[in-house]
């Protein structure tokens, strides 16, 4: 519990990140403001949420459960617009949308009930269960990320 300010903090570091790196990705120029726009708000609604809403000291069950609908959202939205190609296995962004694919729609759920798993049910063996398979979920979305790395191409 004592590192759930940096859990805050994180967040918006990781919302920030992943949302420009699909900023990247969409040549649209509306969804690329409208990107623009939500890596702008979402770290001040996070700020609300933290100063005003939950105690920094307790998980961030509104802010974290957002943050992982509008990347999975994303996440969709270029596979839908992308089309899948001959070479779709052999590109690193397919590689990088399946380990979101994997990780923020699944643990959502988790996201979501942290706080009430934790404060009201307090049943230890259940939590660690909970935790180990966000912990899962997070080593096969960095190992498809570690893939989607290992693909890319070095100039020079």
């Amino acid at each position: 519990m004592k590192n759930l300010p940096l859990l805050h903090l994180y967040t918006i570091v990781e919302a920030v990140f992943i949302l420009s790196y699909f900023r990247t990705l969409f040549v649209d120029l509306l969804l690329k403001k409208v990107l623009l726009y939500i890596i702008i708000l979402f770290p001040v609604l996070c700020i609300i949420n933290f100063s005003f809403i939950q105690s920094i000291f307790t998980y961030n069950t509104y802010t974290r459960p957002l943050e992982a609908i509008l990347i999975t959202f994303f996440c969709l939205l270029y596979l839908y617009k992308s089309g899948f190609t001959d070479n779709w296995i052999e590109k690193p962004s397919s590689w990088f949308n399946m380990g979101i694919l994997v990780y923020f729609p699944v643990v959502c759920i988790i996201f979501i009930l942290s706080n009430y798993f934790t404060f009201v049910i307090k049943n230890k063996e259940m939590n660690h269960l909970i935790w180990n398979i966000h912990g899962a979920m997070s080593m096969i979305m960095y190992l498809a990320w570690g893939k989607a790395f290992s693909l890319i191409k070095k100039d020079g």
